[in-house]
């Protein structure tokens, strides 16, 4: 089937790989070659993300590293991979406290709060636009959040012929967002074992890119994941 991917950034980065050596991924691989198999043609993944600020990261060098990453993506796949961003708003807004704190009366604190901005609108309007325009047979979302439901209601209701997959972020099958799935006429969790085996290569052919030393894993912690692959599909 002629499937798009639509890849939900934030979301796969916090649920699954933050904290791992599997940062540097090749999404295309990823899903042409593990997540889906051969019973699906990959003509685009869609990846979805927002510029992370220095000054309100743990680590103030995560921006380069990150921009050296979707440089790397786009240079290894071409247009396989379209890149979308959206943005990251800070704010410091007034909240009240869940629970008092000892030795203060103060009901209130002022937070620093970042949110995401356009991602799940992004995402939305061009899975939309892709079913009305016909462009796949099948629209797989990498997604747990529950604000796109919305358009995959409407991709079902509208374009019925067009196979719906969701592809969660998330370890155990059970946690797949119930409300993504009803509106799919599959769904799953998306394995850990693939990301190892859907790594782009250390140094870009044609380029300077390479991936990051913070980023950079050992060789035989991956020949030891020898989990097998998910099948195509599961079916809801």
């Amino acid at each position: 089937m002629k499937t798009i991917v639509y890849v939900d950034g934030l979301n796969l980065y916090y649920a699954t790989l933050r904290g791992t050596a599997f940062k540097w991924l090749d999404l295309y691989a990823l899903f042409q070659d593990h997540v889906l198999g051969a019973v699906s043609r990959v003509e685009k993944v869609r990846y979805y993300t927002a510029p992370v600020k220095g000054s309100s990261s743990d680590d103030p060098t995560s921006p380069q590293r990150q921009q050296r990453y979707l440089r790397a993506l786009k240079a290894y796949c071409g247009d396989r991979i379209e890149i979308v961003q959206g943005a990251i708003v800070r704010t410091t807004p007034i909240l009240r406290l869940a629970n008092a704190l000892s030795n203060s009366s103060a009901a209130k604190v002022r937070v620093v709060q970042l949110t995401e901005k356009q991602t799940d609108v992004n995402l939305a309007s061009d899975l939309i636009s892709d079913a009305w325009h016909g462009r796949c047979e099948q629209a797989v979302v990498c997604s747990n959040d529950r604000d796109l439901v919305g358009a995959l209601f409407a991709v079902r209701r509208d374009h019925p012929g067009i196979v719906i997959g969701v592809v969660a972020p998330v370890r155990d099958q059970r946690y797949v967002s119930s409300y993504l799935s009803k509106h799919a006429n599959w769904h799953k969790a998306l394995s850990p074992s693939h990301l190892p085996r859907a790594q782009l290569p250390e140094m870009i052919p044609g380029t300077q890119l390479s991936r990051p030393d913070a980023w950079k894993q050992s060789a035989v912690a991956i020949k030891q994941l020898d989990t097998p692959a998910f099948g195509p599909t599961s079916a809801a």
